[in-house]
């Protein structure tokens, strides 16, 4: 990760079905993207056909987030970081912000990979800049291969 650009911290949030083995989840956020499982709290939910879901949600300091993020873009598969940078502003917003989300059930398998459904969510929020728009650059570095 460029030395000059930090996150100022970050949230990671999912759904654990019913159908979802709550502890496997758990075990494989603290193993796969170094987030303890004591980090996570848990808020009860219902879906649309009443079925019973746990959404989880993690709020990182800009030190684990920096640590996170470092991880993550050393973990993805060239496809992924390719898709990342093609699309890098399809993954922020105005206001600096990056949205990661990961595959829930390839992180179960012990690797990280970026997905649109059933994902893990993650929120990086930038520290506070006077050039916002200087982000995306910052985060195409982050996942650049060099």
């Amino acid at each position: 990760m460029k030395e000059d650009f930090k996150f100022s911290g970050a949230e990671a949030n999912l759904m654990v079905h019913a159908t979802e083995d709550h502890g496997k989840i758990l075990k494989s956020l603290q193993d796969g993207l170094q987030i303890s499982s004591d980090r996570f709290t848990s808020t009860p939910s219902e879906g649309h056909y009443k079925n019973k879901i746990l959404v989880l949600t993690a709020t990182l300091s800009s030190t684990e987030a920096n640590g996170l993020a470092s991880h993550i873009s050393s973990s993805l598969n060239s496809p992924d970081r390719k898709e990342l940078l093609r699309g890098i502003e399809q993954f922020s917003d105005d206001k600096g912000n990056l949205y990661l989300r990961l595959d829930k059930q390839r992180l179960c398998q012990g690797k990280i990979s970026i997905s649109s459904s059933d994902s893990i969510r993650i929120k990086f929020k930038p520290v506070k800049r006077y050039r916002p728009t200087s982000n995306l650059e910052n985060y195409r570095g982050l996942f650049s291969s060099e």
